[in-house]
């Protein structure tokens, strides 16, 4: 409590230098006028004494508990050198600037001191004022209180300012975390789909091995050892682009064959309707079956972020060393789409492709490019 009452950690800006330099300058002037009052008659002296009333308001945000205090101390020691004068003019906005600073920026316990020490000022400073008297003093507490009463109005919206903030940043943690979730869970799908992959090739290698062996014609025998060699090398390739990205594995097995690029046309329609569109260009044909699952993936996350309307188009191009996906829509849901994107993004990576998306004005556009090895 000592350590809030001489200080919040705040420093003294050019604010509060301005602000305590027009004090202090209303305050030398109005002492000047006392003391050249014919009525008043107040000495000299009380013109630069009058300095220590003003002066602390430099410390209102570094020290606003501390700087009432001393405004206090300092105009009961006025007070008794000098007499009555009028202070009524600088006293009271100076106070009111005060409490609303500790308002503002204490806890509520140093607060309603400051508030006291506020009245205690307003008080001393009507009963010994020479335009004022003690029976004046109700209305200023009044006001004195409803100024107080904003500063506390003003911390306790600061504070929520603040605790908003850290909720805004733990949301994002928690939405950056649920991104990461999604990416692990979609290498782990992979990783099943890539297993079930190896099978089929591995499958389709014996088999062709078994017919090789069973062959009687030498010439059939060399062409079926170099299919054999070529869709080797070919399956070790993508093993090689897939296994190297992969950092988390599930043993699950899974329960539907893998999706080609030929089921692309129903997706888009089961996915957005009749009205949603699948153009295709180039030359289509077979392609290894990592690409295409990976094209058809990347087509599945991307259509469903898009919103359900009108718009939604879909489009593939076939060229002669790369296949082009394209998907473009409407969309509102921002985190939802730039979550799609990035699932999109590693599909795209494992092929050593590139992806490119834009998002802006209720519409999202994204464009995979995925390399074709040779002989594809």
């Amino acid at each position: 409590m000592i350590r809030s009452m001489f200080g919040t950690g705040q420093p003294i800006g050019r604010r509060d230098v301005a602000i305590a330099a027009f004090f202090v300058l209303a305050g030398l002037f109005s002492m000047y006028q006392d003391a050249t009052d014919r009525q008043i008659h107040a000495s000299y002296l009380a013109i630069p004494v009058f300095v220590a009333v003003t002066l602390p308001v430099l410390w209102r945000r570094a020290a606003p508990l501390a700087a009432i205090v001393a405004v206090l101390v300092a105009l009961a020691v006025h007070i008794v050198l000098f007499g009555t004068v009028t202070r009524c003019g600088v006293v009271l906005p100076l106070v009111w600037v005060l409490v609303f600073a500790a308002g503002a920026r204490l806890e509520l316990r140093l607060a309603v001191i400051a508030l006291a020490a506020g009245l205690g000022a307003i008080t001393l400073m009507t009963a010994h004022d020479h335009q004022m008297h003690l029976v004046d003093s109700p209305p200023f507490d009044v006001l004195t209180a409803i100024v107080w009463g904003a500063g506390l109005l003003s911390h306790s919206r600061g504070r929520m300012a603040v605790q908003l903030q850290a909720r805004t940043e733990e949301l994002r943690k928690i939405r950056d975390d649920r991104a990461r979730l999604e990416v692990t869970a979609d290498r782990a799908e992979l990783s099943r789909e890539l297993d079930e992959l190896l099978q089929r090739r591995l499958g389709e290698l014996a088999q062709a091995a078994d017919a090789g062996a069973l062959a009687t014609d030498p010439a059939a025998a060399i062409a079926t050892l170099a299919s054999i060699e070529h869709d080797s090398r070919e399956t070790l390739e993508e093993m090689r682009a897939i296994v190297g990205v992969l950092r988390d594995s599930d043993g699950g097995e899974p329960v539907a064959p893998q999706p080609t690029l030929t089921s692309l046309d129903a997706l888009v329609v089961r996915a957005r309707g009749a009205d949603a569109h699948l153009t295709v260009l180039g030359s289509p044909r077979a392609l290894p079956a990592g690409v295409e699952l990976s094209a058809y993936r990347i087509v599945e996350y991307l259509l469903g972020a898009l919103d359900d309307a009108p718009g939604v188009e879909v489009r593939l191009r076939f060229g002669d060393n790369k296949l082009e996906v394209a998907v473009s829509g409407p969309a509102s849901r921002r985190r939802e789409i730039s979550a799609a994107i990035e699932r999109a993004r590693e599909r795209t990576q494992l092929h050593h492709g590139t992806l490119e998306a834009t998002v802006g004005r209720g519409r999202a556009q994204a464009i995979a490019e995925l390399p074709l090895m040779a002989g594809a």
